[in-house]
């Protein structure tokens, strides 16, 4: 079989699109698979580390504060589509499968245009704008969550959960601990603002250190900081003299997820995904900004359901964290239940269940019951 997975941008829309690839490639040996994503994105140079083949278009967002920045997004769009023609063309897969991002549109639409089949997995709990619209046209569409279905028209969706990198699992606490030389006694807040950090998580945690004083005996971080704000943020901790491994970004991620007993963070659909995954308690501040508030929606499932407390960027202050942080450190137990909670919001088949559909819409279109894809594996 030969697809293409279109999306990236940000870890949100890239990590589930090689978690889906994983997935193909360990039921399909001769599986001819392209990458398609935005020029300049991070995705290049992440598929260039697992041995996937890569091609970039051009593409910008069309939610861009400032208008010279919209007209560009739109005006990209067409030259997009062409480019995803061109490479359909060259490539001929049997499927396109977009998981979001600038580029996912145009080759998703080119695709549809083309007469191949499409397939396109919406990760949030509301959808954004471009997936409504192209929901419409597409041959199926997978949800993560069960209330975005309403978005789509009835018959085409349905229920996948996001896919996780197989490589987050696996990986016990000790060992963690010991990878990153902390006490295995002592609370370990784990904060990360997705690939690029987040400035102001980064600020309320700098505000925290002085009122978390009296517990330095008993607490210790993980900041994956961002590459702005690294230098400023590990000082902060050795002048507040708190136990802390400071990074940019934190490479090995599943080592990270294992030593952490309580995570900070934002509410992105890949990050909520991993963190009922892994069964990871969870305070989360939405991005304020991102397109229709749907990281407030994200968080908002995970406290509905016992799994995540959540802080809106306009209440977010050192002060607000202490006080979450500090309930926790004086009933432990809390975390273990909000763990479980969230665990049982996971669905652990996820990258399973959006392969059956990719290898189905392969399948009711262009093969016959002799393909050789009839014989592969589906899930129960």
């Amino acid at each position: 079989m030969k697809a293409i997975i279109t999306g990236g941008g940000t870890g949100g829309h890239l990590f589930p699109a090689m978690a889906l690839a994983e997935e193909l490639r360990s039921r399909l040996p001769d599986l001819s698979l392209l990458f398609v994503g935005a020029k300049g994105g991070i995705e290049a140079t992440l598929l260039a580390k697992s041995g996937w083949s890569f091609e970039g278009i051009r593409a910008s967002g069309l939610r861009a504060k400032r208008m010279p920045q919209r007209l560009r997004g739109i005006a990209l769009i067409p030259l997009g589509v062409i480019r995803s023609r061109a490479i359909l063309r060259r490539f001929s897969p049997h499927v396109v499968v977009g998981l979001g991002g600038y580029a996912s549109a145009a080759m998703v639409l080119a695709g549809v245009l083309s007469r191949i089949p499409t397939v396109i997995h919406e990760q949030n709990v509301f959808p954004g704008l471009t997936n409504r619209w192209l929901g419409r046209v597409v041959d199926h569409v997978a949800v993560a969550f069960e209330p975005a279905s309403a978005f789509f028209p009835e018959g085409k969706v349905r229920v996948s959960g996001n896919p996780i990198r197989g490589e987050l699992f696996g990986v016990n606490r000790t060992d963690a601990l010991a990878r990153f030389d902390l006490d295995p006694d002592r609370l370990t807040l784990l904060i990360f603002g997705g690939s690029q950090g987040a400035h102001r998580l980064n600020r309320a945690v700098l505000e925290a250190l002085p009122l978390l004083e009296s517990e330095r005996g008993r607490i210790q971080f993980l900041h994956a900081t961002g590459s702005r704000d690294h230098d400023v943020v590990r000082q902060g901790y050795i002048a507040a003299g708190h136990r802390a491994i400071v990074e940019p970004f934190f490479w090995e991620m599943a080592m990270a997820y294992a030593a952490a007993d309580l995570c900070l963070c934002r509410a992105g659909a890949g990050t909520v995904a991993e963190l009922c995954a892994l069964g990871k308690p969870s305070i989360l501040i939405p991005f304020p900004f991102a397109a229709d508030d749907h990281q407030r929606w994200n968080a908002e499932s995970l406290v509905a359901s016992g799994a995540a407390r959540m802080i809106l960027e306009g209440d977010l202050s050192g002060a607000a964290v202490v006080e979450i942080v500090k309930g926790f450190l004086r009933n432990r137990s809390g975390l273990h239940t909000m763990g479980q909670n969230a665990r049982a919001l996971a669905k652990p088949d996820a990258s399973a269940r959006l392969a059956d559909l990719v290898i189905e819409a392969v399948h009711r279109q262009q093969f016959t019951v002799n393909s050789p894809l009839s014989t592969v594996k589906r899930m129960p």
